[in-house]
């Protein structure tokens, strides 16, 4: 009885016991971390034992988590409750991807919030909001910014709302559209559409850091805020002009065509809009007074990009890029229907018609949505490519290559180098122009529903599907992890980077070595994809490898 008592009394206190014991032992610890600060040497040796790297940098930290800034030095309260909350706020940060970063945006965040010790109150009495917060800040230097500009959207982290994880993009446009419709002032219309979209990425980004979507899904949330916040300034701007012409009516309907990530619903954080604008003139005579379509429509969407693009006390919505246009920066910024059949009927070039693949109407007139659709469809798809069209596309891939992957020994681009991104991409456009207009299923915008089609019409083999599906996914979840760290568009990986470890850890990659794993691995999908890129060229080209 004795030997069974005593196995039963040794796994209870493993269970109930040990874990207050080793909670004990770490709080002790920490509260000698932060009553020893005087002792510099003892703490730099403590944070490395926590496993800091910066450890100047972090004993700086410290000092300001505990100390305060000098213009708002910490009161005994906060102090009190900075120690009571201490040791939850660093066993999060020890377990955050990047345990430096972590720190330097609390310590920043509690002094951007002064004396506001309620903050210190809500993290000790929400375990889940200090849990929520400190993964964001150790995953996302690009959200991590916004949180420092904007402390007061940390009364957002407490909403219901902020933990849906899905919301679909009619829904997120009643929900723009209810805020606008509650102020008639232009300049509040414009804060309030810049504000929807920062609290939009601040619920995509605390979802993904926290694992809840995959990139898909990221990348359709985030269409879903793009083309919520399309809709929202275009009703600004047209209410605007109108009533600066002093008109009732337009004198048409206009089309707000989305290319490329927007058009596919494959957008990114951090991605610029690339948008054409098509208008229809109305037979009124009347509608427009004496302004013609033309210039009504150009007035429209120049008005409409300074709502998105001009920065306010709330920062921008989004920057726009017009460039796919007819003509380039030459041609008009916007066109009438018949003018862009006519102008690609005549003038326009095959990467012209490549682009067109993934265009889709976004924003504007919906009765325009089906008539343009096909428009844009049948221009794309007005005729099979040739073994010419598929050198020159191959020719165009070539040289993104060279101009801009700026590849070389240790430093590797995801999207347009070796193997990367594009190469998928510009595979699938070639296959699906080549077939697309005897198997209408294979007119996807996204690239992999193209790919899934393109296996079920019988022109992609089962193994060619297998291996660019992976690698697609590989690599545009890595590209998606590089654009929430950092504030900026990123594709590029460096063998050096000291980053490249939490990145590592942000897409599963354990121990010491996982940084070096993670390059394996990116090296061999590349090479797999870019021998598949190769073999096809060569064999649509009509070409012996």
């Amino acid at each position: 009885m004795r030997s069974h008592t005593e196995a039963v009394q040794q796994i209870f206190r493993s269970l109930f016991h040990a874990a207050e014991e080793a909670t004990d032992g770490h709080e002790a610890e920490i509260w000698a971390l932060l009553r020893e600060l005087h002792h510099e040497e003892r703490t730099l040796w403590r944070l490395q034992q926590l496993g800091f790297r910066e450890l100047n940098e972090g004993y700086q930290n410290l000092r300001l988590l505990h100390d305060g800034p000098m213009y708002a030095p910490a009161s005994p309260k906060r102090r009190k409750l900075l120690y009571a909350v201490a040791p939850a706020l660093f066993r999060e940060v020890s377990r955050a991807a990047d345990p430096d970063r972590a720190l330097a945006a609390m310590a920043n965040l509690i002094a951007s919030i002064g004396a506001r010790s309620s903050f210190l109150a809500l993290l000790r009495e929400n375990p889940s909001t200090l849990r929520t917060l400190v993964g964001l800040f150790g995953t996302s230097a690009y959200l991590t910014q916004v949180f420092l500009r904007h402390p007061e959207l940390l009364d957002s982290l407490v909403r219901a709302d902020l933990v849906q994880v899905h919301k679909d993009q009619l829904a997120m446009q009643e929900e723009l559209a209810v805020r606008l419709e509650k102020v008639e002032e232009y300049e509040d219309r414009l804060d309030i559409l810049r504000r929807y979209r920062t609290e939009e990425f601040l619920r995509i980004g605390i979802n993904d850091s926290n694992g809840l979507l995959d990139f898909t899904e990221v990348s359709q949330q985030l269409t879903g805020v793009a083309e919520a916040c399309l809709t929202g300034a275009y009703e600004t701007a047209r209410a605007a002009l109108l009533r600066q012409l002093g008109l009732t009516l337009m004198p048409g309907r206009l089309a707000i065509v989305g290319m490329g990530k927007l058009g596919a619903g494959e957008l990114n954080y951090n991605s610029d809009l690339d948008l054409i604008f098509l208008y229809d003139a109305s037979d009124d005579e009347e509608a427009g007074g004496k302004i013609g379509a033309q210039e009504f429509f150009t007035k429209l969407t120049q008005r409409l990009i300074s709502v998105l693009q001009v920065q306010t006390r709330e920062g921008y919505v989004y920057k726009i890029d017009t460039r796919l246009r007819p003509s380039g920066r030459s041609g008009s910024l916007v066109s009438s229907l018949a003018a862009f059949v006519r102008y690609h009927q005549t003038s326009s070039q095959l990467w012209e018609r490549q682009a067109l693949i993934k265009a889709r109407v976004v924003a504007g007139d919906p009765a325009l949505r089906e008539p343009v659709a096909g428009i844009l469809e049948g221009v794309a798809y007005a005729e099979e490519i040739d073994a010419a069209g598929v050198a020159e596309i191959d020719r165009l891939r070539s040289r993104m290559e060279q101009e801009l992957a700026r590849e070389g020994m240790g430093h590797f681009n995801i999207k347009t180098g070796r193997g990367g991104i594009v190469d998928i991409e510009f595979l699938v456009q070639m296959l699906q122009l080549r077939h697309g207009r005897r198997f209408p299923a294979l007119r996807q915008r996204a690239t992999l529903p193209a790919l899934e089609a393109l296996q079920a019409c019988g022109v992609l083999p089962a193994d060619d599907f297998h291996l660019l599906m992976r690698g697609y996914r590989f690599l545009r979840t890595v590209e998606n992890r590089l654009r929430i760290e950092r504030d900026q568009p990123v594709e590029a990986l460096e063998s050096g980077d000291e980053q490249l470890t939490s990145l590592a850890r942000r897409l599963g990659c354990e121990g010491d070595d996982a940084a070096a794993r993670l390059l394996t691995d990116y090296q061999n999908q590349r090479e797999a994809i870019r021998a598949c890129y190769t073999r096809w060229f060569v064999q649509e080209r009509g070409q012996t490898a």
